[in-house]
């Protein structure tokens, strides 16, 4: 937000964020693909003078439907190849209608209640494509899905097995499927082994859980 021309100062009881002018358009490239620092720059280059463009930027489901309704509004963003983003800054925005995203967090843990508990459990209007990565460690592991017209059903089986599984920002696992789907874990026959690559401080559950 200083590089597009924003006044950021820390005070004790919290941050304060002056514009100004008018935003400029800049380049701005992420070190990390973080899903908050790109809504931003997105919510703060559509309105911004010139072309802003993120590197490395988060592509989760909800940056893709907050795209979209930015675009409804009047905005023009563009997806590159790979984590690119371009926006280029109009004068206004207008209302629209959105619907929010069926919450994929939810659908998992939903998910996991059925596989630990041998359930079955519909999940209506959960969306097959955000869930691809979440699915292959369900069925890795000896669980089962059904993909129906309106929705995700998913049923437990009497065995498990164990696996490896590394979280990652979208499109790979997600972090927050790690916890409820280690409880899914504690039910499978041998070891299984999670690697945590988004926030190490996740597994601060597992002595509880134990």
């Amino acid at each position: 937000l200083t590089k597009m021309g924003a006044t950021v100062e820390e005070r004790e009881d919290g941050w304060y964020i002056v514009a100004k002018e008018q935003l400029k358009g800049v380049l701005i490239e992420l070190p990390y693909p973080s899903v908050g620092a790109t809504e931003t720059i997105l919510m703060a280059g559509v309105l911004a003078q010139g072309r802003t463009v993120i590197k490395n930027a988060a592509i989760e489901p909800e940056i893709m439907s907050l795209i979209m309704m930015l675009q409804k509004m009047g905005a023009i963003i563009e997806r590159g190849a790979g984590r690119d983003i371009e926006i280029i800054g109009v004068e206004k925005l207008t209302g629209c209608t959105h619907r929010v995203l069926p919450d994929r967090l939810e659908v998992a843990s939903y998910a996991c209640i059925a596989l630990a508990t041998r359930g079955n459990i519909f999940c209506e209007d959960a969306r097959h494509e955000d869930m691809v990565t979440f699915l292959n460690a369900v069925r890795l592991i000896g669980g089962e899905y059904q993909v129906e017209k309106n929705g995700i059903r998913f049923i437990g089986k009497e065995k498990y097995k164990g696996l490896q599984l590394e979280t990652d920002t979208a499109p790979g696992f997600s972090t927050d499927w790690q916890q409820p789907f280690v409880c899914v874990l504690t039910q499978a026959v041998g070891t299984s082994v999670i690697h945590e690559t988004v926030y190490q401080e996740r597994f601060g559950y597992t002595k509880t859980l134990a």
